[in-house]
């Protein structure tokens, strides 16, 4: 049996409801309860309710779409409306004036709630009064489902959808509520929720005493949280975050939540689903351009728009890549997920850049300022790199960004040389050290190569053998493990500027073991160190050496 609206305004904790319209339909029979969290609900609405408002889901609707809306409530007979006053709606005033005209003609009271009575307690207490425990749970999932179905039904954008979810899964349970992802940065969070997230050493498995699919830890610190880990597919997850701030968070909570996590999992799956969709859009505009497979200027400005970048603007090509620690890592799917964190770090530390994914590396388009100087922008890259690090070792400690940077290049037809450039400068960014003043192996600038452009553009290896000096090549030949001894003394000697004394110091060996190694080097090369023709060659023998041995590894 349902009760009344009369019988609900004498229950003790509901004191302080009172009736806002005329007295009439307070023998209304009250069937269930529901929340009206977006105009869609009516839909769900079965007829006997009493109907939860603060207006807000029609905070920005027009007067003619709000008597809309209540003529389509008219013919589903509920039971009351109660209202709470005072949040920042459009034409509010207006639209309270409307909802009494409707109540005075269809007979529904509407019922003034104050704001220290939360729409979670009046829904609890009604359920009490009308079911069982069993039924009860299952009419609230009934209620919370529907509400937020029609919220992702309404919803017009992604970040509107997930804000609006969160914001009523709050209101629900009266605790602040946050959503992170798996990076644990802040997707939307309740006016009152933390924006940071931490699991804590006390975090401890926590039983929901439903049924659930998901996991629920709780831990304890200023107050008390649960955390629901939420897999969305085979790399993305989400932390729901709940904060037991004002109410102990109980078994209806639970309810409230997983139906929140329902439309959450619906929600990021359309999201997903159109990023793939111009993630594979873009990633073809790009690589249309920069491999110059663009047939007319209609198309090309037509990409150009599509990709939203200038058409005369000033563009730089940077070919990122990740060097994996372990060395012995080959599995596709983890190559996959570390390249999807480069991405991110990338969109996140660099500006007007597009990208373009790759397996295995990230190809950026950068729209740079022409009046830029060239040490400006080598000295921006590099700090740009090092923050790309820095946000990909939080995540994965093993893998480590490089770069290679192409020319600045005017119009976007042009971005295919800039493109060839930063190609071969990430082919060195290996023997960077080798080449740079400063050792830095991180990122390299094409421009920076100097005389190694030319042997970039060599593609035989019988041509790049031909740099080797002859004496150079006989110590490549000779006998292991003394060979790689003598290689990193000669290599050291050279970048110590034919300095003994600081040779030893840096290879940590004795000052006569050092002058040993060297002699032997001189006996076996014949090198004449006091010729700068002789040492240059073989400072350019011993990169061309590593470019080998770096792209055929087997060949010496």
């Amino acid at each position: 049996m349902g009760i009344s609206v009369k019988y609900l305004l004498q229950v003790k904790e509901l004191e302080g409801v009172s009736v806002l319209s005329e007295n009439e339909g307070l023998d209304n029979e009250i069937k269930g309860v529901t929340i009206i969290e977006a105009p869609d609900i009516v839909k769900f609405i079965n007829g006997g309710e009493v109907l939860l408002t603060g207006l807000y889901a029609f905070k920005d609707c027009s007067i003619a779409a709000f008597l809309e809306y209540l003529n389509e409530l008219a013919g589903k007979e509920v039971s009351a409306i109660a209202l709470k006053r005072g949040r920042n709606v459009d034409n509010a005033d207006l639209k309270i004036k409307v909802l009494m005209e409707f109540s005075a003609e269809h007979k529904i009271p509407i019922l003034d709630v104050p704001f220290d009575i939360s729409f979670r307690n009046i829904m609890s207490l009604i359920m009490e009064h009308l079911f069982n425990e069993e039924v009860t749970r299952l009419k609230y999932f009934k209620t919370t489902h529907d509400n937020f179905e029609a919220l992702v039904l309404q919803a017009d954008s992604f970040d509107g959808a997930i804000k609006k979810i969160i914001d009523v899964l709050s209101k629900s349970i009266d605790n602040p509520v946050a959503v992170f992802d798996r990076h644990t940065a802040c997707v939307a969070a309740s006016d009152d929720a933390e924006k940071e997230f931490e699991i804590q050493n006390n975090a401890r498995n926590f039983e929901p005493e439903i049924f659930s699919n998901y996991k629920y830890r709780r831990q304890k610190g200023k107050y008390v949280q649960y955390l629901i880990k939420v897999k969305l597919n085979f790399e993305e997850k989400l932390h729901l975050v709940i904060t037991e701030k004002n109410q102990e968070f109980n078994v209806m909570d639970c309810i409230a939540t997983e139906s929140a996590i329902n439309a959450l999992q619906l929600e990021f799956a359309k999201q997903y689903a159109v990023l793939e969709l111009e993630k594979k859009f873009q990633n073809d505009i790009m690589h249309n351009l920069l491999n110059g497979k663009i047939h007319s200027v209609e198309e090309l400005r037509k990409n150009t728009s599509l990709l939203g970048v200038s058409f005369n603007g000033h563009f730089r090509v940077i070919v990122f890549g990740l060097e994996d620690s372990r060395k012995n890592s080959i599995d596709l799917q983890e190559q996959v997920k570390g390249t999807n964190i480069l991405a991110d770090a990338i969109v996140n530390s660099l500006k007007n850049v597009r990208v373009h994914n790759e397996i295995d590396r990230i190809v950026v388009i950068q729209e740079v300022r022409e009046e830029q100087t060239q040490e400006e922008y080598r000295i921006e890259i590099r700090r740009a790199v090092v923050e790309i690090q820095s946000y990909i070792a939080k995540r994965k400690r093993n893998l480590k960004a490089k770069a290679g940077v192409g020319k600045v290049v005017e119009g976007i037809i042009n971005l295919p040389e800039s493109f060839k450039e930063a190609n071969e400068a990430s082919k060195f960014i290996d023997i960077a050290g080798d080449i740079s003043e400063d050792g830095d192996s991180c990122v390299i600038l094409f421009s920076d190569l100097g005389i190694f452009k030319l042997l970039a553009q060599l593609n035989e290896q019988e041509q790049l053998l031909e740099y080797i000096p002859e004496g150079l090549k006989k110590l490549l030949d000779y006998k292991r493990p003394q060979r790689d001894d003598l290689l990193i003394t000669l290599k050291t000697y050279l970048d110590r500027n034919l300095n003994l004394s600081k040779t030893a110091r840096d290879l940590y060996v004795h000052y006569k073991t050092a002058s040993y190694r060297i002699e032997k080097i001189i006996k076996i090369t014949g090198i004449d160190f006091d010729n700068a023709n002789e040492v240059l060659a073989f400072r350019i023998g011993l990169v061309v050496y590593k470019m080998i041995e770096k792209h055929n590894k087997d060949y010496i």
